[in-house]
């Protein structure tokens, strides 16, 4: 698959797909969330795979990620079909087909792509937001494709819809609108960007009482940004060697920040350290700052 090819997508209705839940099918690998529950399964198949999301559909992606086909659960709605798609079944196929994704929102400048990695509600679609209303473009929200090549850290555009918590949306007051498979939350924004750029600045956010920001050693990168990281299947020691490379080489060639961010009254001043302290300094690690696994 190159740089700008993305899947055919597909919904395959009348075709019930197994439950590995139902089956008691111990080929599945379970999958949790950031409080342990399970949220989907996969498995390999045929060189590509499976990825079921309970009570909605079982996806399934040929080897090389040319196409997803999704067949529904009895009733699943086809918007919510085509949202699991985009935030969980396309990530995984492209990082299954030799890409890297990371679990993060982005936004673009004159520099290139700064990505914001962070939980589940740990304010990343937030900060993507306010910054496109400084006139950054957004480019990101959920999810983040790149390869590395001859020292180039790529993106891949995706098309995404960022959404905003009820009360964030309030806070900017953004009027948007409420889907039906939105979970509550509003939709701002719609797109796709339009070509691959390269990644100027990797910032890994979180939750805390004060803000900060403070640069990471390849020690603490790597660690870091491998627990963001999507994957389908780690059991093919390939695989494994190729995302450990490609994560080597971004934070070689990528500086790496841990933003910490309170409330939503200090998010301008947030804005105003990314900018001045992460964005204006999106320039390579020092020489040698890779060494630090040699």
């Amino acid at each position: 698959m190159s740089s700008l090819e993305l899947p055919q997508f597909t919904i395959v209705r009348g075709s019930r797909p197994d439950s590995p839940v139902a089956d008691r099918d111990l080929g599945w690998e379970r999958r949790f969330d950031r409080q342990g529950r399970v949220c989907a399964y996969t498995r390999p198949a045929e060189g590509g795979g499976w990825l079921y999301l309970p009570g909605l559909a079982g996806y399934r992606f040929a080897a090389g990620g040319a196409h997803v086909q999704a067949f529904p659960e009895p009733g699943a709605p086809a918007d919510a079909i085509v949202e699991g798609y985009h935030r969980v079944a396309l990530p995984m196929a492209l990082q299954a087909a030799g890409h890297e994704v990371l679990h993060a929102s982005a936004v673009s400048d004159a520099r290139g792509v700064h990505v914001i990695c962070g939980a589940s509600r740990a304010g990343k679609s937030t900060i993507a937001y306010a910054l496109g209303r400084r006139g950054f473009e957004v480019w990101a929200d959920d999810a983040v494709a790149f390869r590395a090549h001859d020292g180039a850290i790529t993106t891949v555009p995706l098309p995404f819809a960022l959404r905003l918590r009820s009360e964030v949306a309030d806070f900017f007051e953004e009027p948007g609108h409420v889907g039906p498979s939105a979970n509550g939350k509003i939709e701002a924004l719609r797109r796709q960007a339009g070509g691959p750029q390269t990644i100027a600045s990797l910032s890994l956010l979180e939750r805390g009482s004060a803000r900060s920001i403070s640069r990471l050693s390849p020690h603490e990168s790597l660690p870091a940004v491998l627990y963001h990281s999507f994957y389908f299947s780690l059991d093919d020691p390939s695989v494994r060697q190729r995302m450990t490379t490609q994560i080597l080489d971004l934070i070689a060639h990528v500086s790496v920040f841990r933003v910490l961010r309170a409330g939503l009254d200090e998010v301008d001043g947030l804005l105003d350290d990314l900018e001045q302290r992460v964005f204006a300094r999106a320039e390579p690690p020092p020489s040698g700052w890779h060494n630090g696994y040699s």
